[in-house]
């Protein structure tokens, strides 16, 4: 690639770049040092009220202090913040194998971003983003070796950064997105010999008050989609040798939250093979994707999609101590 050439074209057929690279420093390329400080403790209990009544009550605390200085314009930038994140929920078991559930919890993320890269003069004064959760479910011993789940749940984000469409070196805060869902999951054993691992999840995320141009109430979020399902399945042979099958299902989403590139849904297979040697030593082989299945995994912006991985075959040691 040329040394004035910062981007070039492949065809979606063939992704890869097999020509040269030279990397090289331009004019916008971060040189920042920053020094990220925490601290935190937390302390919960379980309290059990009645026979068929707990409680269970909690609070975290965390310190998190950045010193952040911009060796290309010379900024020196620091912020703190003291953030307390409670929790609390009930739970009612009428049945020594089923509980039933509420909780709320809450948690923070601090404006230094990732990699403290986002920490600007603009936001450090501003309130750190907050999460908050609310679910209620249920849990069920099928059987001392089975468990079945089910879960609803809304996740708020709260203090979203903003930009002011008339003015876009200022920034505000909106309560800007919610995500409602429901979660059915199953783990253990459906015979001696035959265990699964399994999980389905209908979410529906929305932007809730206008973000900016490309973010504006009633959009999709990006990255959320609205089915998925995964199932592992690992049968063992005889006591020296399993096999597994899984598959993983994605529907379809949104690139980015201007809902103008969507990522196509897509189902993956994935297999195992298992070998004892002893009770404390087994060898395992994992391929991914088993039958080659061209997705798309993730996306980072409409134009910055992460194709998903080929099939790949790795082998592993598994040793109990």
């Amino acid at each position: 690639m040329g040394r004035n050439v910062t981007s070039v074209n492949v065809p979606l057929a063939d992704p890869r770049y097999h020509g040269p690279v030279i990397f090289r420093q331009s004019a916008t390329d971060a040189d920042n040092h920053g020094v990220a400080t925490t601290a935190a403790g937390y302390v919960q209990d379980q309290i059990e009220l009645t026979p068929h009544w707990q409680a269970i009550m909690g609070v975290r605390y965390d310190y998190f202090d950045v010193d952040f200085r911009n060796n290309r314009n010379g900024q020196n930038i620091t912020n703190n913040d003291n953030l307390v994140s409670p929790r609390g929920g009930l739970i009612y078991k009428p049945l020594d194998n089923v509980s039933l559930y509420a909780n709320y919890s809450n948690a923070y993320v601090p404006r230094a971003g990732e990699q403290l890269s986002s920490l600007t003069l603009t936001n450090q004064a501003l309130e750190p983003e907050e999460f908050r959760n609310y679910e209620v479910g249920a849990k069920w011993d099928i059987r001392p070796d089975l468990l079945a789940t089910l879960a609803f749940y809304q996740l708020d984000r709260l203090n979203a950064l903003a930009t002011d469409p008339n003015n876009p070196a200022l920034s505000f805060l909106v309560d800007g997105q919610r995500t409602r869902g429901i979660e059915l999951g199953i783990s253990g054993n459906i015979t001696e010999a035959w265990k699964v691992f399994g999980g389905y999840a209908f979410q529906n995320g929305q932007i809730t008050e206008s973000m900016s141009a490309s973010a504006l109430a009633g959009a999709t979020l990006a990255q959320v989609p609205e089915h998925t399902f995964s199932l592992w399945n690992r049968y063992d042979i005889t006591q020296q040798w399993g096999v597994g099958l899984g598959s993983v299902y994605r529907s379809k989403m949104y690139a980015a939250t201007d809902n103008l590139v969507t990522l196509p849904g897509f189902l993956r297979f994935d297999a195992a093979v298992y070998y004892a040697i002893n009770d404390t030593v087994q060898l395992q082989v994992n391929i991914e994707n088993l039958f080659d299945k061209a997705y798309y995994a993730s996306a980072h912006s409409n134009n910055n999609i992460t194709p998903g991985s080929p099939i790949a075959v790795n082998g592993g040691i598994n040793v109990k101590f």
